[in-house]
């Protein structure tokens, strides 16, 4: 399964039809929040809604993969049901790429794809997930640098 995941787009849907050029074949395109946009402007992209949204996007996106269930928020917080069953957690809201491994699931926060504050020109998130394993990489907008690559 392969995914490619932003956040924090604040109103630039460009940037993700861009994207969409570039990657025509994910398995799904998923927005941490703050698109500031609409359902129908961000299609295919599935968004959650940030701080900044009004419009009506859901709290929550479960997602089951071939390693276990993936949950999308914007803010970086599982409550205690979710921490048990979820296996991949994304969010957003930072503005500052990250992943690491704690508490049983793996945290992907995809930076922001328009306004950084990581020192970056503006990141997303590649997701590869297979049942025993999942590679992720952070890919600096413009450049395609990958900024980090993980095997977990």
């Amino acid at each position: 399964m392969k995914i490619l995941v932003v956040s924090d787009s604040h109103g630039n849907d460009g940037v993700l039809k861009d994207l969409l050029k570039e990657y025509p074949k994910m398995d799904y395109y998923l927005h941490a929040g703050d698109s500031q946009s609409t359902s129908y402007a961000l299609f295919p992209f599935d968004s959650v809604r940030g701080n900044c949204d009004y419009f009506d996007f859901d709290n929550v996106r479960r997602i089951n993969t071939p390693m276990g269930y993936l949950v999308m928020k914007h803010y970086p917080v599982l409550n205690s049901n979710e921490e048990k069953t979820t296996k991949i957690f994304i969010h957003g809201h930072t503005h500052r790429y990250a992943v690491y491994k704690e508490n049983g699931h793996i945290t992907i926060c995809p930076g922001s794809i328009t306004h950084p504050r990581d020192g970056s020109l503006g990141t997303y998130a590649i997701l590869e997930i297979e049942r025993d394993h999942i590679n992720i990489f952070i890919v600096e907008l413009g450049t395609k640098n990958i900024l980090l690559k993980n095997n977990l």
